[in-house]
């Protein structure tokens, strides 16, 4: 990942982090990584490098189960951990313990992925594009200040 990104990557999860403030200093924020594959890789391991700041890799969901077990059998070599697999991001949004949802997943799911986590009340990061059109972007938009965490 480059440096860019990388800072950008901290940066975003700093503000996510921000909202464990309100919450026990032991609590660690658990984020789920859709989509595995090229950018979902690289979460992976942005992710992992603040793993130690509050932040905990606690799922990974992808459709191609060839890849998602690939990408847990690196991740728990690397770090001794084991993530949940999940085959449907839904299920991301299901589990309450999953604080925030990171998509790396084809770009025609960003924006309903992003707002079915808004809705589930879940943080969320997505890579870009976020949108296809101004629309998606109003809806995702919408879904944010509608189920924002201050509004819960």
């Amino acid at each position: 990942m480059n440096t860019g990104r990388r800072t950008f990557l901290v940066s975003s999860l700093a503000a996510v982090a921000s909202r464990a403030a309100s919450r026990s200093a032991n609590d660690r924020i658990r984020v789920a990584i859709v989509g595995l594959r090229g950018r979902g890789r690289d979460l992976i391991k942005g992710f992992n490098e603040i793993q130690n700041q509050n932040v905990e890799i606690a799922a990974f969901c992808d459709v191609d189960q060839a890849v998602m077990r690939q990408r847990a059998a690196d991740f728990e070599k690397d770090t001794k951990l084991r993530p949940v697999l999940l085959d449907d991001m839904r299920r991301a949004m299901d589990d309450k313990s999953i604080d925030a949802i990171a998509f790396a997943t084809p770009n025609h799911w960003h924006a309903l992925g992003t707002i079915w986590a808004c809705q589930a009340g879940k943080d969320v990061y997505c890579e870009k594009p976020g949108t296809h059109n101004f629309w998606e972007g109003l809806q995702m938009q919408k879904a944010a200040d509608n189920y924002s965490y201050q509004s819960r």
